[in-house]
């Protein structure tokens, strides 16, 4: 029998990449490049995502994945796109792009801040799942207000995923997954807010129709053949946000909890129905399966904050030395050196996630010992996981209350699943078992199946994921006498980084982020 590929291209936050797999999950050709978003002058926070190099880049990488693996394009049977959540491309009545951000521009200060004093935010939130920090209502009365000539052009709206998949085909489409991280969908019709377009006077004309993940949406045209090297007519099909994708990828349903711990980390839950929390804490975004929402609540940088460590203490040392020692695996035997609560140390590195007052502290370490200085840099590791574990913790007991359910065990994906004690940490401050799949980054994986479910190459998702999910390649169980000792930290460490929180906001002193439009907080 013939073996038939899929090819999945997705835009994250810093790299666009394209990946082809066989039916069996297993990856036959990859290519990746880095980008940038750049900074746009005189606008404070504002940052572009600059479709023309961008579009160039995905080209690049689809013609070189094929390469890699040395197939023909007319082998690879579908493609697939996923994103970033909540980056948004602007087009004009002809179809080409007028303007586009990615997740992290901050430039709309002043928009969502006019929102929440209206109120309409707590109304985007209860209907959509998501507060404006991030999101397009924010944005686009941004460009109402700074671009005038430009917003008056508006045609229609897409979110990223979207944008390759229109580079493809032609075609304007969405679908659930990354249509509700615009913050303009009803969550419960699965599709567009005519009373969220409304309020914020936006016409229902600009968005595009809702198709959900894994349907066919068009084909790739001879025009963008000639640019990427794909086949033309190969079937594209819906793909979309990367979080939700991943956890297809891992084969996660209802019922189950899952960490996703790559620079961010989400602590998710997947529901049958569109749970939103009362008390505007985590938010929630439609999944991949029609029946089927998730509720995250995220880790600002738990994952980043180590590669700083690295960057900052680390890397710097090695390289004067001229040592080839891998620089995370120095960083874990130092903190393993290091006892449970980091000899007194905490982190200062994030706080829990509330959707309308997101406020964080500026990066601290408390509790360093002059008199022990060659300790110091396993105890600032240490503290930096113990800091991601608890803010997991507190996330999963939030999510639990939302759900009335408790979750007995956790899959933790991502980048910071690779070593043995970071998910140690977890387990014991969690006291549930952790599961570490075989692949860490599964957000491609879950693209792919939905490419080869599109195509026919299986005839539900279900029969996807049997097929092509990552099995599971360890188990970690919780430690009772670590368990025992960090069942007072977890209190200690919420105290200290909410009073650094206030600390910095009385003294001026800049957090790692200002979150657009936070509710002031009594």
């Amino acid at each position: 029998m013939k073996t038939a590929y899929v090819m999945a291209v997705d835009a994250g936050t810093g790299s666009g990449r394209a990946i082809i797999y066989n039916t069996r999950g297993e990856i036959v050709g990859s290519a990746q490049e880095e980008w940038v978003h750049p900074a746009v002058e005189g606008v404070p926070g504002g940052l572009d995502f600059t479709t023309g190099p961008n579009g160039a880049l995905i080209d690049r990488v689809i013609a070189r994945a094929i390469a890699a693996a040395e197939i023909s394009a007319e082998e690879i049977a579908a493609v697939s796109t996923t994103s970033m959540r909540e980056g948004i491309v602007l087009y004009d009545d002809a179809g080409e792009v007028l303007w586009a951000c990615p997740n992290v521009d901050g430039r709309a200060q002043v928009q969502a801040e006019a929102l929440t004093e209206a109120g309409i935010s707590d109304e985007i939130y209860r209907r959509g799942g998501d507060w404006v920090s991030i999101t397009a209502p924010a944005r686009l009365h941004w460009l109402r207000d700074n671009r005038p000539d430009v917003f008056a052009r508006v045609h229609r709206l897409g979110m990223i995923s979207d944008w390759m998949a229109t580079r493809l085909t032609g075609a304007y489409v969405t679908e659930p997954t990354a249509g509700s991280s615009s913050a303009l969908f009803d969550l419960s019709q699965r599709g567009w807010s005519e009373e969220l377009l409304e309020l914020i006077g936006l016409s229902p004309e600009i968005v595009p129709p809702v198709v959900e993940a894994g349907t066919k949406i068009g084909e790739v045209t001879a025009e963008a053949a000639a640019r990427c090297g794909l086949a033309p007519s190969t079937p594209v099909i819906a793909g979309g946000g990367d979080t939700q994708l991943a956890l297809l990828g891992l084969g996660r349903r209802v019922g189950q909890a899952t960490l996703v711990g790559g620079s961010f980390w989400q602590m998710t839950i997947l529901s049958d129905q569109p749970l939103v929390d009362p008390e505007f804490g985590p938010r929630t975004l439609c999944h991949v399966r029609p029946d089927e929402w998730m509720v995250e609540g995220i880790g600002f940088l738990s994952g980043l904050a180590l590669r700083w460590v690295r960057d900052a203490f680390v890397e710097p040392l090695l390289q004067l030395s001229g040592s080839e020692v891998d620089a995370f695996e120095l960083i874990e035997r130092l903190a393993q050196d290091t006892p449970v609560g980091s000899r007194g140390t905490v982190a200062a590195t994030a706080c829990p996630m509330q959707s309308d007052a997101w406020r964080q502290p500026p990066l601290s370490f408390l509790g360093l010992d002059m008199n022990t200085p060659g300790l110091a840099i396993g105890q600032v590791a240490r503290s930096v996981m113990e800091a991601g574990a608890f803010l997991a913790n507190h996330h999963l007991e939030t999510l639990e209350a939302l759900s009335g359910n408790r979750y007995d065990t956790l899959q933790f994906t991502g980048g910071s699943s690779r070593g043995t004690l970071w998910p140690q940490i977890i387990a014991d401050v969690t006291g549930r078992e952790i599961e570490i799949p075989v692949v860490k980054e599964t957000t491609a994986l879950g693209c792919a199946m939905l490419a080869a479910v599109g195509v026919g190459l299986f005839a539900t998702m279900d029969e996807a994921v049997t097929a092509m999910a990552s099995p599971i390649e360890r188990r970690v169980v919780p430690d009772p006498d670590n368990m025992a000792l960090y069942a007072p930290l977890k209190a200690r460490w919420s105290e200290v980084t909410g009073g650094v929180r206030d600390l910095g906001e009385t003294t001026g002193l800049e957090p790692i982020w200002r979150p657009a439009g936070a509710r002031v907080k009594q």
